[in-house]
């Protein structure tokens, strides 16, 4: 009669062993999809940081200044996208308004974010400098003008021309400068959805920074809005007052062309009005002959 005892020890045993490589199969298992997962992530992360390179949206570090006579406004940009930005109104009196921010800044949907609570602050890259818009920032940052073109200070500068020159779309620069204007299929619409990476809903009715160094009779485009109503136009809000938006009017103007191109202000008689932007204002606002509201 065999030995009980044995045999349970025997038993035990195999069971032991089945249940190590058990485990040890699991752990391996476990291992190889953890790397097989950090090996994706790492991949997707160098393509994120190399889709910002190639579609011209690189984001030179160094100090920026956007200041006029009326404030002082500097940007500071750290290797690795932390950012520093801070607003501060010229004069004498007691009682001056200022405005600073901090935080990391993103690669995301085409351009460079911060968001913090309702507050998105947008950057878009442009040949030594970066355009600045604030959206909703006004209790976050604090309710000063923010918005502009920063230039990039110091021995960058140099560098930067080449870094952030971009890969410009010679379609989207026509488009840009109401130049045929198409606001149909393979319109502008759809080049600046592929310009931003951003989908058709977030393109219409909604301010766009628009990435790289577009300009429009030679003003720097500071945003575009592309809007449905009265049968549709594009909005271009450049660097410039009324006279010198007229002077680029006649310069971007192709003979022959039926795009109708004409100098608004915001909010008066014959414009329309925009979320964030004070009344008379003057913008750009290009329409496709026909479809314009009459508005003279």
């Amino acid at each position: 009669m065999p030995d009980l005892r044995l045999t349970f020890r025997a038993i035990s045993l195999v069971l032991a062993l089945s249940s190590s490589a058990l485990h040890a199969e699991t752990f391996t298992l476990d291992l190889g999809a953890a790397l097989k997962e950090g090996i994706k992530n790492a991949l997707q992360g160098n393509a994120d940081s190399s889709s910002s390179a190639e579609t011209g949206n690189y984001l030179v570090p160094g100090h920026y200044d956007a200041s006029d006579r009326n404030f002082e406004r500097s940007l500071t940009i750290h290797p690795g996208g932390k950012f520093e930005l801070e607003v501060m109104e010229k004069g004498s009196a007691a009682n001056l308004h200022s405005g600073s921010g901090s935080g990391q800044l993103v690669f995301k949907a085409g351009q460079w974010q911060y968001t913090e609570g309702i507050c998105t602050m947008m950057l878009a890259p442009a040949p030594s400098a970066v355009q600045v818009h604030l959206q909703s920032c006004a209790s976050t940052f604090g309710d000063v003008p923010f918005d502009g073109r920063y230039r990039l200070k110091g021995k960058q500068t140099a560098n930067a021309s080449t870094a952030t020159a971009a890969n410009k779309n010679k379609k989207l620069a026509a488009q840009l400068n109401c130049q045929k204007l198409n606001l149909g299929n393979h319109g502008v619409g759809d080049l600046l959805a592929n310009a931003t990476r951003q989908p058709q809903s977030q393109i219409w009715n909604h301010e766009i920074v628009v990435p790289g160094s577009y300009t429009f009779g030679g003003l720097p485009i500071q945003s575009v809005n592309l809007s449905e109503v009265d049968g549709g136009f594009l909005a271009l809000f450049v660097e410039g007052d009324a006279l010198a938006i007229k002077s680029a009017i006649k310069k971007a103007h192709l003979a022959g062309d039926s795009t109708v191109v004409m100098l608004r202000k915001v909010g008066e008689a014959n414009g329309y009005a925009f979320p964030g932007k004070p009344a008379g204002q003057p913008y750009v606002q290009c329409t496709v002959k026909g479809t314009e509201s009459g508005m003279d």
